[in-house]
């Protein structure tokens, strides 16, 4: 009978294991892993890699020899995560456009990854500006800082389109 039951209670604690897991966003599942080395492909712009430094609402920072904010939403396969999950993950507030408004008021020189698009097809340049679904980039000639003649003009990206943001540093 005591092995019955046990094999019962068992059987329930699995079954809430996965119920709870099954609830759990790729965001929580991120937040677990914070500190360790990860890989994220993002398809054709290639492989992103760095310890994990912060989790948004879909999208994390990878510090590595050039940090990186990758979308989450172009993500493939991220690899090196362990088995462990945080449960009580805080809910990510911050979404794509507010990891680069701190780009732009830091004026940082950056490399943006198009999804879809070859690595050799990233964008050099400058956020100027970032709105709600979208920011102003001016493009400069790669491994050049801004400044007024270097600038060889200016486009607006759809944050649908980003898969990475590398700085240029």
């Amino acid at each position: 009978m005591a092995s019955a039951h046990q094999l019962i209670q068992d059987a329930e604690v699995s079954d809430r294991l996965r119920t709870d897991f099954a609830a759990m966003d790729l965001a929580a599942r991120l937040h677990g892993q914070v500190g360790r080395h990860l890989k994220v492909d993002v398809g054709l712009p290639g492989s992103f890699d760095g310890l994990l430094g912060h989790v948004g609402r879909g999208w994390i920072v990878l510090q590595g020899r050039r940090p990186t904010v990758v979308a989450l939403d172009h993500a493939v396969l991220i690899a090196g995560m362990d088995r462990f999950s945080a449960a009580d993950a805080p809910a990510a507030r911050l979404g794509l456009a507010s990891a680069l408004r701190g780009l732009s008021r830091d004026r940082a020189a950056v490399q943006v990854y198009l999804a879809g698009q070859p690595p050799a097809a990233a964008l050099d340049g400058s956020i100027d500006r970032v709105g709600k679904d979208y920011f102003e980039l001016s493009l400069t000639p790669r491994g050049e800082p801004r400044r007024p003649g270097s600038v060889l003009g200016a486009g607006i990206v759809p944050l649908r389109a980003v898969a990475a943001v590398s700085s240029a540093a």
